[in-house]
């Protein structure tokens, strides 16, 4: 019955929604110009904001490969000791990185492999035992002027950060090395964030593959592609797909060798929230009306019935009360000669001990030491709350034996006390009678200290 009611209340809710989504759709199916324009607007400012902060340090890295100084250094590197080439080019470097405020400035010469920072030198270039290196040849074999290239700086901390690697060559057009000057993403990074909260627009930049080279999220950088995007070198034009009220509007910006992509989510106007609104009042009437009316049905239906239909505690993972009543029953008689006694146990003043130990879960440590010693001689179950039932299978004295045991381990570790009632089952008694003759030795027990066993007959611990 109860499984039926619960049916009933998932096939009204799912109904609701369904006709919530199916409402919505229709709502949202035709998406209005306004939409449009305001996308391609986002789109425009994000791509001014984007090229402006990438575009600096692109025009210093340009100007730094044509620096007639640099080109004719570089030509006679080898002339001079390596100590002498370090501090030219460390002040050369730091000069630059200071003047622009850049994180990193370097350059790697072509005939030495030297890789030169801000700080001095750095190492030689060595891609086939440094895979961070590997970006070097693979630039190299593009041909191309400049390229802006996504990594960590491992000179600085392994921040993310945005090289924009130059190609330097002689006027003859041999390749002398490559320069350049490195900006951490955390300041573009910050204005695509703000975008993306205040608008609730996804801003990438992507290669000429789609894979991701900056994004909001840096989990996503070089490691996720974006796929169904227009990548056309050749269009000046912004590209838009849209799917329902969404837009992804694309734009190669030439200047960097990156796309630019905004994925938007459409604005709704206000005539079309109000019916969302009343649509969405309704759903939540319908659910609070169906949710009262499950419990009515329940209480109404199941009053008298045990509310916990699971045979297992879920703290402990034994047998319940539950479990004990459907397989014997509380108030028939044993119909088995396999268990000799019936125990009783629980914590001595267990409230206030879980509460100067809050994070200690003091039933399922106390289960854990219990099965131990019970589980092999008998059938243990919870009772209820910190109270504990055993059907022993030893006799009285073996059975006196394990609470005896079973106390002191439990104070050792746990620093508690327990207190035992143990009664020989007599099997021309009804259950109930067995269980309050050992809950009275239990309580006998308490009465004495605690920390003991208490044989119902009067003998103790």
């Amino acid at each position: 019955m109860k499984k039926s009611f619960f049916s009933l209340g998932a096939v009204a809710v799912g109904l609701a929604f369904i006709l919530s989504t199916v409402f919505s759709f229709f709502l949202m199916e035709h998406p209005d110009e306004k939409d449009r324009e305001f996308s391609l607007m986002l789109a425009g400012r994000v791509n001014d904001v984007v090229t402006d902060e990438i575009l600096r340090p692109l025009l210093v890295s340009r100007t730094m490969s044509n620096d007639n100084l640099l080109v004719e250094w570089l030509q006679h590197e080898e002339e001079h000791p390596l100590g002498e080439n370090v501090l030219a080019m460390q002040n050369y470097l730091s000069r630059l990185k200071e003047e622009f405020g850049y994180t990193s400035a370097f350059l790697i010469s072509e005939k030495s492999h030297c890789y030169y920072t801000y700080r001095g030198f750095n190492k030689i270039i060595n891609p086939l035992n440094d895979p961070h290196d590997k970006w070097y040849p693979t630039f190299i074999k593009k041909n191309i002027a400049f390229e802006l290239n996504a990594d960590t700086d491992q000179v600085n901390g392994n921040h993310w950060t945005i090289f924009i690697n130059c190609r330097i060559t002689s006027p003859d057009g041999t390749l002398l090395g490559v320069c350049g000057v490195g900006v951490v993403m955390d300041h573009l990074r910050q204005i695509m964030e703000e975008y993306e909260k205040q608008y609730g627009v996804k801003i990438n930049l992507v290669d000429s593959n789609g894979l991701v080279q900056m994004a909001v999220d840096y989990s996503d950088i070089q490691r996720m592609y974006l796929n169904n995007i227009e990548l056309d070198e050749a269009d000046d034009d912004y590209s838009v797909r849209q799917s329902m009220r969404k837009y992804r509007i694309s734009k190669y910006l030439k200047e960097l060798g990156w796309y630019l992509v905004v994925q938007t989510g459409g604005h709704v106007s206000n005539s079309k929230f109000i019916p969302l609104i009343i649509l969405n009042i309704i759903t939540a009437v319908i659910l609070i009306v169906l949710f009262y009316l499950v419990i009515y049905l329940k209480e109404k239906n199941g009053a008298g019935k045990n509310s916990d239909p699971n045979p297992l505690d879920e703290v402990t993972g034994l047998p319940n009360r539950l479990y004990f009543t459907e397989a014997y029953g509380e108030n028939g008689i044993f119909n088995t000669t396999r268990y000799k006694c019936f125990i009783v146990f629980d914590i001595d003043h267990f409230a206030a001990e879980q509460k100067k130990r809050p994070g200690l879960p003091l039933i399922k440590l106390t289960a854990d030491i219990a099965k131990h010693y019970f589980d092999m001689n008998g059938l243990l179950l919870r009772w209820r709350s910190d109270t504990f039932v055993v059907l022993s299978e030893q006799e009285i004295g073996a059975s006196m034996d394990l609470c005896r045991d079973f106390c002191r381990h439990v104070l050792e570790e746990l620093e508690i006390t327990i207190s035992a009632g143990v009664a020989p089952i007599v099997l021309t008694d009804s259950i109930k009678k067995n269980y309050y003759a050992a809950m009275q030795g239990c309580y006998a027990a308490k009465f004495a200290g605690g920390n003991k066993a208490v044989l119902h007959q009067g003998e103790t611990l």
